[in-house]
């Protein structure tokens, strides 16, 4: 009996400790414009919280997060958003100055929403965690790394490398250049790739029980229980490299 009432008294004291958080819980909105001409790089970070990025006409990067967390996390973890070197604008979610603090308590994630709009021909270079992105209209090159985090990327153009844990890919290319690459590596994720017609490259996929289906013509040359090379096309001028666990590979127009 008196290990009964022990342990409720400690449910009873652990409860409100563990709702504190989510009961003090505010929002944040910040919004900047810094200028950034055509051809330059977007870097961002971010842990919890989508990532939306569209293309625009003017040269410029327009961001608008929204933050959510205890007020008390808001004020020790910045939002990091500065331009480095030249035509490069870094942004970092979750800046902060690393402390015992923030390793006992377990409170150093502040969870943050990005709209952004940068110029139509922009390298992103992202890295998130439970964080889905999606990128509308944006002319790379590319680099997307992600943990338990979907991708989406529509209307682009230009090399790609994405990498995600579990998380879904998705990738609309709308041109291909001579000499394109698409490298994409998932754990357990699938994998949906949209080519134009004039696609064209060498294809290699390796999984462990992932599979590679295509709705256009690959002429194959060699294959085995794990991997798998063909050529799209004439097979000249680019690369379609994918590798998974057991997420399965689809190509479409």
């Amino acid at each position: 009996m008196r290990t009964l009432a022990a342990a409720f008294a400690v449910l009873a004291l652990a409860t409100p400790a563990q709702a504190s958080p989510r009961f003090f819980d505010e929002t944040e909105h910040i919004s900047r414009t810094l200028q950034m001409d055509p051809g330059g790089t977007l870097r961002l970070k971010n842990f919890s919280g989508r990532v939306t990025i569209t293309a625009s006409d003017r040269p410029e990067v327009v961001i608008d997060a929204v933050r959510r967390a205890s007020r008390t996390q808001l004020d020790r973890i910045r939002l990091d958003i500065h331009t480095s070197g030249s035509n490069v604008v870094v942004v970092d979610a979750n800046q902060r100055d690393r402390s015992w603090w923030d390793f006992a308590s377990g409170n150093n994630v502040v969870e943050t929403d990005f709209d952004i709009k940068v110029p139509r021909r922009t390298q992103l270079d992202l890295s998130v965690f439970s964080s889905p992105v999606s990128v509308t209209g944006v002319e790379g090159p590319h680099k997307v790394h992600g943990f338990s985090s979907p991708l989406v990327l529509n209307d682009i153009s230009g090399s790609l490398q994405a990498h995600t844990f579990s998380g879904s890919v998705t990738i609309r290319q709308k041109s291909w250049e001579t000499n394109q690459s698409i490298n994409v590596e998932t754990f357990s994720g699938s994998i949906e790739l949209h080519v134009p017609d004039s696609a064209q490259g060498t294809v290699t996929f390796n999984s462990f029980s992932g599979r590679l289906t295509s709705e256009m013509p690959l002429t194959m040359q060699s294959s085995s229980r794990r991997a798998l090379k063909a050529e799209l096309g004439s097979g000249d001028g680019g690369s379609l490299r994918f590798k998974t666990f057991s997420g399965s590979v689809k190509i479409d127009r």
